[in-house]
C-alpha cells in the first residue's frame, strides 16, 4: 500500500480530546456532559435518590461485571457504588452501547446509519421487572468481534494516554542516515506503541533492529512499509496518543449505529475503500472499490440489493451534464457523439456499451441519496491507494463476481453472467432474496495480527463526530438536503432506449 495522506487534522485538533476525558476532572462534570449528549433521553440519567432503589445481589453482580468490562467507564470502581449510583451508571453505559447519545443525521445528513430511538431507562426497568436484567445488559453493545477487538484497542490506548502518551519524533529522524539522538527518540516513540520493547536496552543485549519495527508501524498506519522515515511517516508518528484514542472512539461510536448484522450481507467500507460479501458470516468475496471524492462524499446508510441490471444505460444527472459534459462538448465538438451520448426526453443518456460510465452491471437498491453500486470502464483507478474519486457512487472492482454470487441461489453461474453481458441488451434480474447492504466508514480496523490498523480520515468525519460528542448535537438538513447528483443518481429512472 502506498503512503496515504496522514491524519494531519488529528494532531492538535479538537479530536485529540477524547469525549470522555472530562471524567478525569470530576464525576459530576462527566454526568453533566452525558446529560447533554443524551438529549431527549437525559431523564434516563437522573441519579436516583439515595434509598429509592435496592438492587438484588444478582442485579448488582451483572451491572458491576458490565461496567468493569467497559473500556469507556471511568466513574471509579463500580463495586463500591451505592445502588442508585450504580443504576445511573448502568443507564449511561446502556445509552452509549445502544448508540443513543446522538442522532447521526442531526450532525451530518450523510450519516444515515442510525439505530432506532430507544427509551433506555424504561427498557432497563422492564428488563429488571421481568427478571432479565443480566441478559439485557449482555445484549446491549454490538456483538461483532471487530467491535470487541476495537474495545480492546481502546483499553490499551487509554492506558498509553494515562501514562503520558509519547513524545514528538524530531524531524531529524527522517531520511536514511539520521543522527544518534534522533534514532534514540524514534526508538522511544516506537516502544511507546509497542513496536519495540519498552525501556532501555540492557548492557550486552543487542537492540532489536529498528527498520523492521518501523516497517511494522508503517504497515499499521496505511503507509508503505519501507522502514524509512519519510514525510508521511513522520506525520503519522507525531499524531498524539490522545488523537489516536479519539480516532478509536469515533469508530466505536459508528459501530453502535449499525444493527445486528445478518449473516449474509454486503459491507462497503468507504474508509477502505473496499467491499465484502459475507455469506453465513464469513467473507465470500472481497474487492476494492472507488467511492466519492471530497466534494461528492459517499453517504453512510443501510439498504438491500434488490436487482442486478445488465448493460444499463446512464441517465446523466442534470448537474453533471451542465457542469461537466456540455462544457466538454463545447470545447471538443463531437465529444458526446463519440462517447455514445444521446438525448432522451431532453436529457442526456449514455447508451449501454464499453464506454458507459456505469460499466456493464449495476446493482439496484432503495437509495434516498441516488447512490448505487456499479461497474466502471475505468479500471486503472483500482490500483491506486487514493480511491476517493467518484461522484458518490460505489464503483466495484469485481462486479461480475458479485453478480454471480448474489444470483447464484437462482441458478446463475459466472458463465451465465458473462453471457447476459455479451448479449448487449439491457435487462434487469430481481433477486429472489434481497441481500442486506451496509455502507460504513472505518478509519481504525483490526489488522491480521490483531493490532489496530489506523487509516487516513479523508472526509474529516472522525473529528466532526468527536466534536459532536463533546457538545449537544446541532441541526441537520435531512436526507433531502444531502442528496447529491452522483454519477448514477439518475440511473434508476426508467427511460426507454432509442
Amino acid at each position: 500500500m502506498r503512503e496515504g495522506r496522514p491524519n494531519e487534522h488529528l494532531t492538535g485538533s479538537s479530536a485529540a480530546r477524547p469525549a470522555r476525558r472530562a471524567g478525569r476532572r470530576g464525576r459530576s462534570a462527566a454526568v453533566a456532559v452525558w446529560l447533554l449528549l443524551a438529549g431527549g433521553a437525559s431523564a434516563a440519567f437522573a441519579p436516583a435518590p439515595e434509598g429509592a432503589l435496592t438492587l438484588s445481589a444478582a442485579e448488582r453482580g451483572a451491572i458491576v461485571q458490565a461496567l468493569a468490562a467497559d473500556p469507556d467507564f471511568e466513574d471509579g470502581p463500580p463495586a463500591a457504588m451505592s445502588d442508585p449510583v450504580l443504576w445511573s451508571s448502568l443507564l449511561r453505559h446502556a445509552t452509549l452501547e445502544l448508540g443513543q447519545r446522538m442522532r447521526p443525521t442531526e450532525i451530518d445528513p450523510l450519516w444515515a446509519l442510525a439505530p432506532a430511538p430507544r427509551p433506555v431507562a424504561a427498557d432497563a426497568q422492564a428488563a429488571r421487572d421481568a427478571g432479565r436484567l443480566g441478559p439485557w445488559i449482555l445484549g446491549l453493545g454490538p456483538s461483532d468481534p471487530r467491535y470487541r477487538a476495537l474495545q480492546g484497542a481502546r483499553r490499551r490506548y487509554r492506558e498509553i494516554v494515562e501514562a503520558g502518551g509519547w513524545a514528538a519524533t524530531p524531524a531529524a529522524a527522517a531520511g536514511h542516515a539520521p543522527p544518534a539522538s534522533a534514532l534514540s527518540a524514534l526508538r522511544a516513540r516506537l516502544a511507546a506503541e509497542g513496536y519495540l520493547p519498552a525501556g532501555e536496552a540492557r548492557p550486552g543485549v543487542p537492540e532489536r533492529p529498528l527498520k523492521p519495527a518501523l516497517a511494522e508501524f508503517q504497515a499499521h498506519h496505511a503507509l508503505t512499509p519501507d522502514g524509512v522515515v519519510g514525510a508521511q511517516t513522520l506525520a503519522a508518528l507525531n499524531v498524539t496518543a490522545e488523537a489516536r484514542l479519539a480516532q478509536i472512539d469515533a469508530n466505536l461510536e459508528r459501530w453502535r449505529w449499525l444493527p445486528r448484522l445478518p449473516r449474509t450481507r454486503v459491507e462497503v467500507d468507504v474508509g477502505g475503500p473496499a467491499a465484502t460479501l459475507f455469506v453465513e458470516d464469513a467473507p465470500r468475496l472481497a474487492m476494492r472499490v472507488i467511492v466519492g471524492d471530497l466534494s461528492h462524499r459517499t453517504p453512510l446508510f443501510a439498504s438491500r440489493l434488490e436487482s442486478v441490471v445488465f448493460n444499463p444505460p446512464w441517465n446523466v444527472p442534470a448537474s453533471i451534464a451542465e457542469h461537466e459534459l456540455l462544457p466538454r462538448e463545447r470545447a471538443q465538438p463531437g465529444y458526446l457523439a463519440r462517447n455514445d451520448f444521446i438525448r432522451v426526453a431532453g436529457a442526456l443518456q449514455q447508451r449501454p456499451g464499453p464506454l458507459n460510465a456505469l460499466g456493464r452491471l449495476k446493482f439496484d437498491f432503495p437509495s434516498p441519496f441516488g447512490v448505487y453500486l456499479h461497474d466502471t470502464p475505468a479500471r486503472a483507478a483500482f490500483g491506486l491507494a487514493n480511491r476517493w474519486r467518484s461522484h458518490g457512487c460505489v464503483r466495484l472492482e469485481d462486479p461480475r463476481g458479485l453478480a454471480a454470487a448474489v444470483l447464484g441461489p437462482q441458478g446463475w453461474t459466472p458463465a451465465k453472467v458473462d453471457a447476459a453481458i455479451a448479449a448487449g441488451a439491457t435487462s434487469r434480474v430481481a433477486l429472489a432474496q434481497p441481500v442486506p447492504l451496509y455502507v460504513a466508514y472505518w478509519t481504525v480496523v483490526g489488522a491480521a495480527d490483531g493490532a489496530p490498523l489506523f487509516r487516513p480520515d479523508p472526509y474529516g468525519w472522525d473529528d466532526k463526530l468527536m466534536q459532536a460528542l463533546a457538545r449537544r448535537g446541532g441541526g441537520g438538513g435531512g436526507l433531502a438536503a444531502a442528496r447529491a447528483d452522483s454519477e448514477c443518481s439518475a440511473a434508476h429512472a426508467p427511460q426507454p432506449l432509442p
